[in-house]
């Protein structure tokens, strides 16, 4: 029996509710945006969390995040847990948080979750990435980070691997001395809340900045 494809189609309003999950109404239509500490639900109130933010996005820039749909993130992969291995396809990223300065709508960053099929083998032997030791593979290039993770859910779900994929816009022009780890210490921080609402268990993710692997 073929197994179906994932689709993502939502109720209007049930978008609607998920888009507005990381933000206020009131902020968003005021202009005001959030704090780096503050936006989609908090995930990155940590003290290494929403410094790395500043770093990206700006000191005392404000954020607004309306096009993220961290409910719709929960969801998916919680029936991807729930859907037999056999057959599956590869997964789109849902995205968890997807930011742009309050004002002016300059793009910032956007980070999304997905069910990945396997964990990428010599990603992490590439020149072109550094990698780190959290989840079961993290890298973070000029652009670009990602981490993924093992997540084992109660039963009836399986275990799963889990993919959070940190992309920077272009027109963010934060290029510095420690952007990569910056990114890993989002995309790890955006993993962490995910795995926690979900329940994962065994994930290997580390709190804070994670170290550099070893060569």
């Amino acid at each position: 029996m073929r197994t179906p494809v994932y689709t993502f189609v939502l109720p209007v309003a049930a978008l609607a509710l998920a888009a507005t999950g990381c933000t206020s109404v009131t902020d968003e239509a005021s202009g005001k945006g959030r704090s780096a500490s503050e936006v989609c639900g908090g995930f990155a109130e940590e003290p290494d969390a929403a410094s790395a933010l500043e770093a990206i996005a700006g000191k005392d820039v404000r954020l607004t995040a309306d096009r993220s749909e961290p409910d719709r993130v929960l969801g998916e992969l919680r029936k991807a847990a729930r859907t037999p291995q056999g057959g599956k396809q590869r997964m789109e990223g849902i995205p968890f948080c997807t930011l742009e300065a309050a004002g002016d709508e300059k793009n910032v960053l956007s980070i999304t979750l997905r069910e990945a099929l396997a964990v990428p083998r010599g990603e992490a032997a590439k020149a072109s990435v550094t990698a780190y030791s959290t989840g079961r593979l993290a890298t973070s290039s000029d652009l670009f980070a990602s981490v993924y993770f093992t997540c084992r859910m109660p039963a009836p779900a399986h275990e799963i691997v889990l993919a959070a994929e940190l992309e920077r816009a272009d027109e963010n022009e934060a290029d510095h001395a420690g952007i990569r780890d910056e990114q890993i210490t989002l995309a790890d921080a955006a993993a962490r809340r995910v795995a926690a609402e979900l329940g994962c268990a065994g994930t290997g993710l580390v709190k804070g900045v994670p170290a550099k692997a070893r060569p």
